[in-house]
Formats: C-alpha cells, sequence, structure tokens
C-alpha cells in the first residue's frame, strides 16, 4: 500500500515532538523491529522484561513518540498494537521515520519543517546557532533553544538525513543509502523515472530537497553532492532531454561551474561489497584489523 493509506493513531500524546530530548534513533529502530509479532500485538510486561532493568521511563517516552507519530496504537494501556506497516511496507525504518515524521499536522510538523528552513538558509552547512535564530523567526510556533535543535539533529543524523562536521556544524546533505532508497521506491511505487516527478514525490511524503527559488525547480546543493557521489561510483545515472518539460536544475559545485538539467534517471544495483558509505547510520561498523 502507499502514503494514502497511512491512518493517523487514536488518542496520541499532545507533547510537542521536539521535547522528547531523550529519545534516539536506535531504540525506536529496535523497539519498531521488536513489534514485528505473529499476533500483530505486543503486551507491554514483555516489553518491559525486554528492555528495561528497573525504571521503564525512558521506554515510556520512546512509546509515547512512537504513538504520537502513528507507529503503534495503545487499546488499552498494557497493549501495544503496530499501525501503518503496510504503508511503504517495503521500505527501511530510516525512511519510515521520515514518512511518519512528514505526516505530521501543524503543530507537530516542525520536526520535519526544520529541514525546509535549513535548506531555505544555507547550500550546504549551517551552524547549530544560527539555525535557532532562523527557527524562532520562521517557525515561532515552537519556542526553539539549542537543546531543542539538538534532539532533530541526533534524529535526522541518526537516519541519515543530515550529516555533521564537528559538534557545531550541520551539513545538509543526506546519505547515499537514504537517496538512493527514495529513488528505488518512486521507481517501483509510480512506474516512473522521471527526475522532476520524483524529487517532487520525495518532497511530498519523505524530505526536502529542493532549493526554494522562482523558475526551474533546484536541487539543493547539499542533496545535489549526494546525488553526484551516486552517479560518480555509476549507481545512477541521470540524463536532459531536449525540449523537456518540468527539468530539475542542479547548482553548481566547487568542480563543476555549468548547471545541468536532469530531467530522467535510472538506477543500478547498489555494490554488493559492505561499504559503509552504501549504508544507514546505524547499519555501519568499525572494522577492526587484527
Amino acid at each position: 500500500m502507499t502514503a494514502e493509506n497511512y491512518r493517523y493513531a487514536d488518542g496520541k500524546p499532545e507533547a510537542t515532538l521536539v521535547n522528547y530530548t531523550t529519545v534516539r534513533p536506535p531504540e525506536l529502530k529496535l523497539l519498531y523491529q521488536a513489534l514485528d509479532t505473529p499476533s500483530g500485538t505486543v503486551n507491554l510486561s514483555s516489553f518491559r522484561t525486554q528492555f528495561t532493568i528497573g525504571d521503564d521511563d525512558h521506554l515510556n517516552q520512546c512509546l509515547n513518540f512512537m504513538h504520537a507519530l502513528d507507529f503503534i496504537e495503545r487499546p488499552e494501556d498494557r497493549v501495544i498494537e503496530p499501525i501503518n506497516r503496510d504503508v511503504f511496507p517495503n521500505l527501511s525504518f530510516e525512511a519510515k521515520l521520515l514518512h511518519h515524521l512528514h505526516q505530521q499536522e501543524r503543530p507537530q510538523d516542525h520536526l520535519a519543517a526544520i529541514q525546509g528552513v535549513a535548506f531555505d538558509e544555507a547550500p550546504k552547512t549551517l551552524e547549530r546557532d544560527l539555525l535557532v535564530t532562523y527557527l524562532n523567526r520562521e517557525l515561532d510556533y515552537i519556542n526553539w533553544n539549542k537543546t531543542k535543535v539538538n534532539m532533530w539533529y541526533r534524529l535526522y543524523e541518526g537516519i541519515g538525513a543530515i550529516d555533521y562536521i564537528d559538534s557545531r556544524e550541520l551539513v545538509l546533505s543526506p546519505v547515499q543509502a537514504l537517496l538512493y532508497e527514495l529513488l528505488e521506491t518512486f521507481e517501483e511505487t509510480e512506474n516512473s523515472n522521471d527526475f522532476g516527478e520524483a524529487v517532487t514525490w520525495i518532497e511530498q511524503y519523505f524530505m526536502t530537497v529542493l532549493s526554494a527559488r522562482p523558475g526551474t525547480a533546484q536541487l539543493h546543493r547539499g542533496v545535489t553532492d549526494t546525488l553526484q557521489n551516486l552517479i560518480d561510483d555509476g549507481i545512477v545515472e541521470v540524463r536532459g532531454m531536449a525540449d523537456a518539460k518540468n527539468e530539475v536544475q542542479l547548482p553548481e559545485t566547487h568542480s563543476r561551474t555549468e548547471k545541468p538539467a536532469i530531467k530522467e534517471f535510472s538506477l543500478n544495483e547498489l555494490p554488493k561489497a559492505e561499504s559503509a558509505k552504501y549504508r544507514y547510520p546505524l547499519e555501519r561498523f568499525v572494522e577492526v584489523a587484527q
């Protein structure tokens, strides 16, 4: 099934999403995987036994966050019921989390909206302190501070939607695995290889990838860097077409001054080797020489 089958959970917690400051992607992914049971429901006590020793406050925070994002229902206090597993069922947890964040309505849309603000304000990198300033101007229905921006950063970096250089500067580029998966899902879902349609679809259901500008759509510089890496590795092929409509323009880079326009794309298989750059952050490992 597709996004049209998305179901909003009943009785969702009202706490503002960005205030779940202790929630992290690794725990969310672990819980999501544990919810995949033949019965379709999970008893809360079994989760407590499996994931906690004594204090279960953090478990409750994670479950409340997943309830607020429509991953689960809580028909009874002691029962957890996963929902929306049939919406883009083959997606990774990382892409699913982006989709759920993108489906939230105001004021709970703020975690997804941050990325759009960042993309509007910076071509490639952005300091966190500056992002706080921009958010208090653009998304003023939330009182932004460094703690809240850090919550968003840890969430989006953990699922590969952004990266970082140091403790202050964010890199507005998704990992290759994420961009490839979204292009592949579009191709399979919509039976199309039109690049303009693909990026519009990604923006509708998952995350920002375009720069805000009039006229011809332009891919954001950070996303372009990721796409260019996939092109250089022979994993994605792109082409323009004479007199084509709805092309997407790539911005110039440090090594390319022209701005090519893309109409169509095609995908080759990801490398078989277990290379970290083709994996999500939560799937990477450090190889130690013996």
